[in-house]
């Protein structure tokens, strides 16, 4: 089957409006941490060469580099969790299709719907972390992008922190069938940790971005 990443837009929004359950909530968030990557190396692309922009100290420009460089990285990781977290959910229907006639069956199956739960569980958690690194890389974009594309800078962290969210939502919904409690308290730490930072940056970029309108 060909990869959800590679579907034109208008084909991954109609499976996704479909009675399909993929591409589902951890696939969307993946790919609108992906979008808002992807905006903030727009917002790099049409700064750099500026006259404004080079005027700055090559400190500064390094750093700015250095984020824009993280997003093209994130962006890549972000994509690739599109179809990583619809392998997960399939794997779990794979294991609550397998046969439960027998002791050793239903074992199998027990087993094999514990580990798919952990895969199903760590995808949203991997999008919700690569989704924060993006706002950590937007700080400098939103202070020193060029003015008429500021707002870009601003769309680029509500979509991370968007997606920060809704991964978390999709993390939420695995961690009661979690086996392994410490795993499960440990992921809910750290979504919790995430929203409460996301939500910091995502302001602190907003006043930013406002500022300078």
């Amino acid at each position: 089957m060909k990869e959800f990443k590679h579907l034109p837009i208008s084909d991954y929004l109609g499976r996704a409006a479909s009675d399909s359950p993929t591409p589902g909530g951890g696939s969307v968030a993946s790919l609108v941490g992906a979008l808002g990557a992807a905006l903030g190396q727009m917002v790099y692309n049409l700064t750099h060469t500026k006259k404004s922009y080079l005027a700055n100290d090559e400190m500064t420009k390094a750093a700015v580099q250095s984020d824009f460089n993280a997003l093209v990285r994130l962006q890549e990781d972000l994509t690739d969790l599109i179809d990583k977290d619809i392998l997960a959910f399939n794997s779990f229907m794979d294991a609550l299709s397998l046969p439960r006639e027998t002791d050793e069956e239903k074992a199998a199956r027990s087993k094999a719907m514990a580990d798919a739960t952990v895969l199903a569980t760590q995808a949203p958690l991997e999008t919700a972390t690569k989704s924060f690194e993006v706002l950590q890389h937007l700080g400098s974009l939103s202070r020193y992008g060029h003015k008429n594309c500021i707002s870009d800078a601003g769309v680029s962290a509500y979509l991370a922190h968007a997606a920060l969210k809704s991964a978390v939502m999709n993390v939420r919904i695995n961690v009661p069938g979690l086996e392994d409690r410490a795993f499960a308290e440990k992921a809910e730490r750290t979504c919790v940790a995430l929203l409460e930072e996301a939500e910091k940056l995502t302001k602190e970029i907003e006043v930013i971005v406002y500022e300078r309108l």
